[in-house]
């Protein structure tokens, strides 16, 4: 039996990973690749070396293969449609990463051997749940077409990072104004200021956990705090009840209510 030999090589600038469509938001989510039972997760380093890896794999209906735990199953029939490409920039470690070579016993043939050495300089490997940013989507059936199509995406801690510059920007500008307020003036907004401070704290605590819809919505307001802050002001007077936790929810589905066509309609 052969055995499988691992030669470490240095951090690239750029990988590619082929994927389902379904796993993106788990992805962006994690804003990592997770090994799952392997020990390494794959990538390849150019398009050119990606195409020619599912040539020889996912392409190749019923070719066998060796999953992580050893079972030997067969490639079914590959969907390019179901499938999407992600070229990603790793982050952290230096030294996990390796390429796979491989210790022939002198019964392989010549033909089997030079199949290997073909395929292995194709594909990289990472050891562990590798993490990266600047995340990129290319679509698969115009790849394999020939052509390259492709759009950004954000991990969530990207925009949760990029949420959090904007807010901390508006409550500095937002607590600037208050200098130049008479002292009758800030009693008579003393409602508006804790409400601007609830919000900001509460968005500070909860950030890291706010689904990417939900930051996502957020980010398409030139200014957050104060859209929250005008909800939750507007709902307190209501006696309402509200509580943070639903606010942002709530104040997302009626957006969305107000911009569908059945509501632009009435």
């Amino acid at each position: 039996m052969n055995n499988m030999a691992y030669q470490r090589v240095s951090r690239p600038s750029t990988v590619y990973h082929l994927t389902q469509k379904g796993n993106l938001d788990s992805i962006l989510d994690d804003g990592m690749i997770r090994r799952f039972g392997d020990t390494e997760c794959w990538f390849c380093k150019s398009l050119d070396k990606m195409k020619a890896y599912m040539e020889q794999t996912v392409m190749c209906e019923g070719k066998p293969y060796r999953t992580a735990d050893g079972q030997l199953c067969h490639y079914s029939k590959f969907n390019p449609e179901a499938h999407i490409l992600l070229k990603l920039a790793p982050i952290r470690q230096e030294n996990a990463w390796y390429r796979r070579t491989q210790e022939q016993p002198s019964s392989s043939s010549d033909e089997v051997m030079q199949a290997e050495r073909e395929f292995f300089p194709l594909s990289i490997g990472y050891r562990g749940d590798m993490a990266f940013q600047n995340a990129e989507v290319i679509d698969v059936p115009k790849f394999l077409a020939g052509e390259i199509v492709s759009h950004k995406e954000l991990t969530s801690g990207e925009l949760w990072g990029l949420l959090f510059e904007r807010t901390e920007s508006e409550m500095a500008h937002f607590m600037r104004g208050l200098d130049h307020l008479e002292r009758d003036e800030l009693i008579q907004s003393a409602a508006e200021i804790s409400a601007m401070q609830m919000c900001r704290s509460e968005l500070t605590v909860r950030g890291k956990n706010l689904s990417r819809e939900e930051l996502q919505f957020l980010l398409q307001t030139e200014n957050p705090l104060e859209v929250l802050r005008e909800a939750w002001l507007e709902r307190q007077n209501a006696d309402e009840g509200e509580t943070f936790s639903s606010l942002l929810s709530d104040l997302r589905d009626e957006t969305q209510r107000m911009r569908s066509p059945t509501m632009r309609m009435k």
